[in-house]
């Protein structure tokens, strides 16, 4: 008896061991379902990772190439920035000299007036001494003639004498 509630014992050992060993068809299915589901998204996401790493190297790329193109754009903007200064200077410079001989419209006007009449007067100075000049002229060329005239009398006479 004793051997054979050993055999038992050992049979009821042996089947609880194995067991835990055994997987259900079912079990073993829905395990290789869920690896190959597994593998097809490791590989989607391997795929997208090199995709991702061409994007990231096309990417650097233009960043690099921006960066030289701010490099070259920064100096041109220092250079638009210095004539910028250089010439709001020369404007300075220009404006401040130009501010003491400023004249508003109405004082322009006011002044070229003032010349005008200043040279009417002048003109009219000057055509009444013409006219003076004229007549002194006219004056003189008559007293020469007269005096031709008697110069010429005299010599008659001093003729008819000798």
């Amino acid at each position: 008896m004793f051997h054979r509630m050993a055999i038992t014992l050992a049979a009821a050992a042996a089947l609880l061991f194995c067991a835990g060993c055994i997987v259900t068809n079912s079990t073993y299915e829905a395990k290789v379902r869920e690896v190959d589901v597994l593998r097809d998204a490791y590989a989607s996401l391997n795929r997208e990772k090199s995709s991702l790493a061409g994007e990231v190297e096309t990417l650097s790329k233009r960043i690099a190439l921006e960066k030289t193109t701010g490099g070259m754009l920064a100096g041109q903007l220092r250079e638009k920035e210095e004539a910028l200064k250089r010439l709001g200077g020369e404007l300075e410079a220009v404006r401040k000299a130009s501010e003491g001989t400023r004249l508003t419209r109405e004082q322009f006007i006011d002044e070229l007036l003032a010349k005008e009449k200043a040279t009417g007067k002048r003109l009219q100075e000057l055509s009444s001494r013409v006219d003076a000049c004229s007549e002194e002229l006219s004056r003189e060329r008559r007293e020469s003639a007269d005096r031709d005239r008697e110069l010429e009398e005299l010599r008659k006479k001093l003729e008819t004498k000798e």
